[in-house]
Parts: C-alpha cells; structure tokens; sequence
C-alpha cells in the first residue's frame, strides 16, 4: 500500500507556487493536483516507510556548492576558449568512482561536472560516473579536481 508524504506535498506546493508567482484559483488548484499526484507516484522513489530516500545537503552546504560551482564554471570557461583557440584539444573518456554513496549528491555531482565547460557526464551507474574531457586527462588532473572540488563538499563521515 503507498504511503502518502504531507512534508513533500508541501514542498512541492510551495515550489509551485513560487515558481508561478500566480495566486489565481485555477493555479492554486492546479498546483494541488500536481504535488499530489507527484507525491503520490514518488512512493519508493524519493520515500518509504521508513522517510526520504536520501539526505538533504545543510544550507551552509548548498551555499558553499554553489559558489564553487560558479567559480569553476567561469573558470573552466576561460581554460577551454584558451584550449580552443590553441588547438589543444583531443576528447577523453574518464571513468570515476565516487567514495559518496547517496543518490542526490551523486546526481549533484554528475550535474556539476555537466555543467563545467569542457566535461560533460555521459554515464552513471550507482557512485560510477563515466566523463567526455576535451583534452587528454594527463596525471589524472580532472578526476582530481572533481574530487577536491565538489566531491568532497558533500563527503559525509560515515
């Protein structure tokens, strides 16, 4: 039998509302439809019985990523104009097993190393993630940036 999630529901809701920005009583109602029915087909997914299926990140954290990301963006922006307009480019396969086991920061971290120019994460299959460089990873420089970078923002002590 599926449990329903009222916690969820709510975030959900106020998600969609803050999203809209629209208070109208067909948007309200609509919203309601939504997160309900999303709740309602997330049961084994995103909870159980026994909660959440994952942990969320503390607020400190969430902001300290995404200032990191930020900076990595820009900074990775500016090392592949440079290795473009040098012709130094020649596309590598770089396969990573994170030491993090949770579902959401896994993603977090795939959706991370999506969003840097020049590494895009084309795979990942339980803490394995399979990474197109666009140069040649020599000396394993970009597996450990990952892993200095945003990996260990969301290490946790097991």
């Amino acid at each position: 039998m599926k449990k329903f999630h009222p916690k969820l529901f709510l975030i959900l809701f106020m998600f969609w509302l803050l999203l809209t920005l629209n208070l109208e009583i067909s948007n309200i109602i609509g919203g309601l439809l939504v997160s309900f029915i999303v709740t309602y087909l997330s049961f084994g997914i995103l909870y159980s019985e026994k909660g959440f299926e994952f942990t969320f990140p503390g607020v400190f954290t969430i902001i300290k990523y995404f200032f990191i990301l930020i900076f990595e963006i820009y900074i990775s922006a500016i090392d592949l104009i440079k290795s473009i307009i040098k012709n130094e480019y020649n596309p590598s396969i770089i396969e990573l097993k994170l030491n993090i086991k949770d579902p959401l920061l896994i993603t977090l971290v795939a959706n991370s190393i999506t969003l840097t120019p020049g590494t895009i994460t084309v795979d990942k299959n339980a803490n394995h993630l399979t990474v197109i460089y666009i140069r040649a990873d020599k000396d394993k420089k970009v597996e450990k940036n990952i892993r200095h970078k945003f990996e260990r923002i969301f290490k946790t002590k097991d």
